[in-house]
């Protein structure tokens, strides 16, 4: 290679040809160099334009005002859903986002999936993040309401009505048809017997064998 290009080009000629090959690979170098910086001004650009998107997809709804478009922008609110709350806007007003609840269709998951995109406003500020459903606050007076479970032994061949009733599944006239049973047939010789009385059944001595006495 080298007697090659001895023979054919001079000595100047030869660092022309030096010099235009590395003024190419010098530009070459350069070119690419300009490709990787655009590359990586449009990937800023595009992370810019997704975070502006993101914080407009995080954008709170004002159900006072919002239009129906933006309404069915909330998940799992369609255009039926959105136009009942403009109806329920138009009528009632909204007092609280927790009112959102009463209109029909929207259900305590549904409501708990829009409430963070939701603007907070009246009394729910100081409520809770959801509504109590109506199962829950049944649930709540159910518990308040229910009496501790009576566990005290119960002698049948001694037991007044009350002391009687005190027996799961034993309402007063139950007792009074095991006394009648006993001043009938004598006193109880063993638990088992209490199934003879009407209306007592196996389920009920079984769930009474442990308190039973004689």
């Amino acid at each position: 290679m080298r007697e090659f290009f001895d023979s054919t080009f001079t000595q100047s000629e030869q660092k022309v040809l030096l010099f235009i090959f590395v003024f190419f690979i010098f530009g070459s170098l350069l070119h690419l160099a300009g490709y990787e910086g655009k590359r990586e001004v449009e990937q800023a650009q595009a992370d810019s334009l997704s975070q502006m998107l993101a914080t407009e997809v995080q954008l709170k709804i004002d159900i006072r005002e919002a239009s129906l478009r933006e309404l069915t922008a909330l998940p799992g609110i369609g255009d039926k859903r959105a136009t009942d709350i403009i109806a329920y806007r138009e009528e009632h007003g909204f007092n609280n986002v927790n009112e959102l609840i009463k209109i029909r269709g929207i259900g305590e998951k549904t409501y708990q999936r829009i409430y963070p995109s939701l603007v907070v406003f009246g009394d729910s500020l100081l409520a809770s993040s959801k509504p109590k459903s109506a199962k829950q606050k049944a649930d709540k007076s159910k518990k308040a309401n229910t009496k501790p479970q009576d566990t005290s032994p119960v002698n049948i061949n001694t037991g007044t009505i009350e002391e009687l009733s005190r027996l799961s599944g034993i309402g007063e006239v139950k007792a009074q048809a095991i006394i009648d049973y006993r001043e009938q047939n004598g006193a109880f010789k063993s638990k088992e017997e209490l199934i003879n009385v009407p209306g007592i059944g196996l389920k009920t001595l079984e769930k009474n064998l442990d308190r039973i006495q004689l």
